[in-house]
């Protein structure tokens, strides 16, 4: 922040020009890279919901996993529930789902996100039916799907967009007026 001094050829006194102009165009850049991490993890997702087609998928096994062991596969509730870990977070369990597309082929797709502790989704509900979940899938490719209802889906992408493109727009508006001068209000003086 720089205060104009009274010198021929310079503003007023009462002229503030705020400056830093180099910081505020890094503000800017910094958005715009954070905006592009983000929507190059959103644009998958976005281009299925756009171009893809809705099924509606089953949960049908649980698979508890963890690196250097086999894998776990869980067919029932009750084995579920008898696998559970209450305090290691070194497993991650995985949602399985069958669906079938619009030519009648079953495919099975695993959920896009892990759960640690428990599982995101039970095998059956509290009825007794079958868990089911929206996903949109590529028609060319089936297997490749995205679950539009799990939150972990969009949330972290779409803070990154969120976040940097509040911070390219804040960052454009004060690089905007980062040469300008801006005229300060007159404070009179105690009277004497």
């Amino acid at each position: 922040m720089k205060k104009a001094e009274t010198m021929p050829g310079s503003p007023s006194p009462g002229v503030y020009i705020p400056g830093c102009a180099k910081r505020k165009l890094l503000m800017v850049l910094c958005g715009l890279v954070l905006f592009s991490a983000g929507m190059t993890q959103l644009i998958g997702p976005l281009r299925l919901l756009v171009f893809g087609q809705k099924a509606t998928a089953e949960a049908t096994v649980v698979i508890k996993a963890r690196v250097g062991f086999s894998d776990v596969i869980l067919k029932n509730d009750l084995e579920i529930q008898a696998n559970l870990e209450s305090r290691d977070r070194g497993y991650t369990f995985w949602n399985e789902f069958r669906f079938q597309t619009t030519d009648g082929k079953a495919v099975d797709v695993r959920a896009t996100v892990g759960s640690q502790l428990k599982p995101l989704y039970p095998l059956r509900d509290e009825d007794g039916l079958p868990t089911t979940d929206l996903i949109y899938y590529d028609p060319g490719h089936p297997e490749t799907v995205v679950f539009p209802l799990i939150v972990s889906t969009w949330f972290a992408p779409g803070m990154l967009v969120f976040i940097g493109l509040l911070c390219a727009v804040i960052g454009a508006v004060l690089f905007y007026w980062s040469d300008k001068p801006i005229e300060l209000p007159h404070i009179p003086g105690p009277a004497a």
